[in-house]
């Protein structure tokens, strides 16, 4: 009797039901070749291709993934077909072709929460927001249940301020899925914005996110039990258990490693901006470099620019503005990216419209569009100002608008993510040679100090004491650092000082929490320093604060994280601060400050030393003074406080990156 052999349709049904049995089974492997089998013997089997595609996607293959969907979609056109192309294509950071598949899914009757929710986030990402909204409504109509979609709408009536209506949505979303901690994180950030940061720490700590619960917790001075909540902090940083895990607010735990600071930055990048990360390059690294330099050679100027949400009077503006306005228009045509806010006061709007500068306004475009221009105005070197601190808009240099990309001023670390930024502007002091590893980026080393000062910047005359706030007569240390970078360890360094000198004060600024000033109060009263020498200084606007700045006779710095634009301020109104070295490239700012001002013997190794040098100066009058009179000499000659000497260290250095893109080379880049 003869058999007959299967058909090859039977057989092709065969292997279709058991690769979807490993593509469910996540045995991707063994899927793939399955249905790589199938599309051998038929490659007119559209289902294949289809179930192909959402394997090699599956596998982080997603351009063969997509070849292979779009194969399908040739042969025979549906909308689920669409829907895990869509999918594809976001990973690929193609936004607007993943927004088309998924309205083709739509119009050909596909109905699912997850498609609406997804097509939410591009629509919101892109600036649309009202169909955005529509879209997340859309996901909770298919599914209630869905607690994403709440999560997200959440986050889109927060971002318009409709805070009763954000909270209500997180909270049906946390009743849904009560033990997402990702939930509790957004609920907990809702709660943070509007300042009700007890109820912030309640939430942060019900879903174990424990970076935000430090964080918070150190805004109002509330250090119990941070030991444990910093090490559980740091394990997450550590396994990557929690997505979204801002680096910036890491940097108030004494504990955290370089190691660990770079390792958070690539984690919050790789799921911030994945799809931007996976994108194809705007413009390929290096590319045009070359005929940049020969034409600055022959006359020629590089174009640079500067990409930021602060370009009015915030206190990076207080730093670079005079960098702005020195630099050689003849040799470089300067370009400033603005996505923040565009009012300025009637001085920094005068000064702005006197910059050797060409102002963009781009806060109305996505990141997508924001790149797109950056890269049509063919800029050769992009300095990005922010990095992971507030508003960053990171999404753009991920996109690789430029030829090179250099990290600066913002964010004091690396970012972690290679394709961010080439390089980072430092310096010995706070990125020396020998902690490359720490890095991401290349190290690209100023001769001095990494930060610049304003050197039109104006004190105003020194009001009296009495008028400050602070008593007529006693030594003034003075500390204006934000709250969150204080803690017991140097609080409790501080009252030593305030016992060992009778009669002297401790100058912080108000933390504009009455929660905080009572928790710094009673630290202090804890440590037997009287509640009275403890005096909080109002926050005013640049040149009054600069004013009143004279009135101190020691400022004293913070670590882990310490003063940067604070310590320039204290510098340049003429107050010494005493320093010690960090672990991170935040620690070692004051100590490149002093450096730089020639001063570096207000440099401690540790915080014994610190406490001996402060209190070495505060009990001798004449070794202060000799202090003083050295850092108001300083104030002509130092190169910290020379800004055009500054800038022309700075595009030097800028051209000897743009050198080495060309060249290629090992190791740091110095301004040559």
């Amino acid at each position: 009797m003869k058999i007959s052999s299967p058909t090859l349709s039977s057989r092709s049904a065969d292997l279709l039901k058991r690769g979807l049995d490993r593509l469910n089974a996540e045995q991707y492997t063994l899927a793939e070749a399955l249905f790589r089998e199938i599309v051998a013997q038929d490659p007119q089997h559209a289902e294949a291709w289809h179930r192909l595609g959402v394997t090699l996607a599956r596998q982080q293959r997603f351009a063969p993934g997509e070849a292979a969907i779009r194969q399908a979609l040739a042969l025979q056109d549906s909308g689920e077909r669409q829907r895990d192309l869509g999918w594809t294509l976001i990973w690929q950071g193609r936004d607007n072709e993943a927004i088309a598949a998924y309205y083709s899914a739509i119009n050909q009757g596909m109905r699912e929460a997850r498609l609406f929710n997804n097509l939410g986030n591009l629509l919101k990402k892109g600036n649309n927001l009202k169909y955005a909204e529509i879209a997340y409504r859309a996901a909770i109509d298919v599914d209630p249940a869905y607690a994403l979609a709440h999560s997200n709408l959440a986050m889109l009536l927060q971002d318009a301020g409709q805070f009763d209506a954000a909270e209500a949505s997180l909270k049906q979303a946390l009743e849904l899925d009560p033990k997402a901690a990702h939930l509790w994180q957004r609920y907990g950030g809702l709660l943070e914005q509007q300042n009700r940061l007890d109820e912030a720490d309640a939430a942060y700590c019900r879903g174990e996110r424990w970076e935000s619960a430090q964080y918070v917790r150190r805004r109002v001075a509330y250090w119990q039990d941070l030991d444990r909540i910093d090490r559980l902090t740091l394990e997450m940083v550590a396994s990557g258990a929690a997505e979204q895990l801002t680096p910036w607010g890491l940097l108030g735990i004494p504990a955290l490693t370089p190691g660990l600071h770079r390792e958070a930055g690539r984690r919050f990048a790789e799921t911030r901006w994945r799809g931007e990360l996976a994108a194809a390059p705007l413009v390929a690294r290096g590319a045009g470099l070359a005929e940049a330099l020969s034409a600055l050679a022959m006359g020629g100027r590089l174009r640079i620019g500067y990409l930021s949400a602060d370009f009015h009077a915030h206190a990076t503006m207080h730093l670079l503005a005079g960098v702005l306005e020195s630099h050689d228009a003849a040799r470089f045509d300067i370009h400033l990216y603005s996505y923040g806010n565009a009012t300025r006061d009637t001085a920094w709007q005068a000064r702005f419209d006197a910059l050797p500068a060409t102002f963009h306004d781009i806060g109305g475009l996505t990141d997508a569009q924001a790149a797109a221009q950056i890269a049509d105005h063919g800029i050769h070197l992009l300095v990005d100002l922010k990095g992971y601190t507030t508003q960053t808009r990171l999404g753009i240099t991920a996109l690789r608008p430029a030829p090179v990309i250099v990290s600066w001023l913002g964010y004091p670390g690396s970012l972690g993510a290679p394709r961010l930024a080439d390089y980072l502007i430092g310096d010995t002091v706070v990125t020396p040679p020998d902690s490359a590893q720490h890095y991401s980026e290349t190290l690209a080393l100023m001769p001095h100090c990494y930060q610049p000062t304003d050197h039109r910047r104006q004190c105003g005359p020194r009001p009296t004491r009495a008028a400050a706030g602070l008593p007529e007569r006693g030594l003034v240390f003075c500390s204006f650092n934000q709250t969150f970078k204080l803690n017991a360890q140097m609080a409790s360094v501080w009252a030593r000082l305030l016992s060992a000198v009778p009669g002297s004060v401790l100058w912080l600024l108000d933390p504009g929490s009455e929660r905080a000033r009572a928790n710094l109060h009673a630290f202090f009263v804890s440590e037997g320093v009287a509640r009275e020498r403890v005096i909080f200084a109002p926050r005013l606007a640049q040149e009054a604060h600069l004013a009143r700045l004279q009135l101190a006779d020691l400022a004293l710095d913070t670590l882990p994280t310490g003063s940067h634009t604070t310590g320039s301020d204290a510098l340049w109104a003429g107050v010494p601060m005493v320093s010690a070295s960090g672990a991170l490239f935040a620690g070692r700012v004051g100590a490149s400050l002093l450096d730089a001002v020639g001063l570096g013997e207000l440099v401690a190794r540790d915080l014994n030393g610190y406490f001996q040098i402060a209190l070495g100066l505060a009990s001798d009058p004449a070794w202060l003074a000799q202090i003083r009179e050295r850092l108001g000499r300083a104030k002509s000659e130092a190169p910290l406080f020379d800004t055009v000497r500054f800038t022309r260290d700075l595009e030097r250095l800028m051209v000897a990156i743009v050198r080495r893109e060309v060249d290629g080379g090992e190791g740091a880049v110095v301004a040559q």
